[in-house]
């Protein structure tokens, strides 16, 4: 049975949404643990070319050669979803600026983010037209 091509565009821009902050999955490392780890932010990520959002939870569980390792868990047209992703963090004042690069499903993604303060705030570009902003505020350290 075929789908109808926009509930499939939709599904897949969902998909892709959600999927962007995934980087590389790799195992966590707990030697020298950053302070960041157990960090925790939460709200919500949109994706304009399909005008669709959920609820978004990002929290740092380990680091390797100064990157950070973060789970992202949140949901995606009514269904769970969860990656993991690595993020390069840069000292930027007050400020910690945080990006990634990533392949998915085909199409390359492109995300930047800072945390100031309580906030983690950033955006993502993919090169199927896939973009939109995530907003995250911190949540008490487990």
């Amino acid at each position: 049975m075929n789908t109808p091509k926009r509930f499939g565009s939709l599904v897949a821009g969902c998909g892709c949404a959600a999927v962007l902050l995934a980087s590389l999955v790799v195992p966590v490392i707990a030697a020298d643990a950053p302070k960041e780890i157990g960090k925790s932010w939460s709200g919500t990520w949109n994706n304009r070319k399909y005008n669709t959002s959920g609820p978004l939870t990002c929290t740092v569980i380990g680091e390797e050669n100064g990157k950070w390792l973060a789970r992202f868990t949140g949901t995606a047209l009514g269904k769970p979803i969860s990656y993991t992703a690595l993020m390069t963090p840069k000292q930027s004042g007050a400020r910690t600026d945080l990006s990634g690069v990533t392949k998915v499903d085909g199409a390359d993604y492109q995300w930047t983010a800072a945390i100031n303060g309580q906030s983690l705030n950033g955006s993502y570009r993919a090169s199927n037209g896939n973009n939109g902003e995530f907003r995250l505020q911190g949540t008490a350290k487990k």
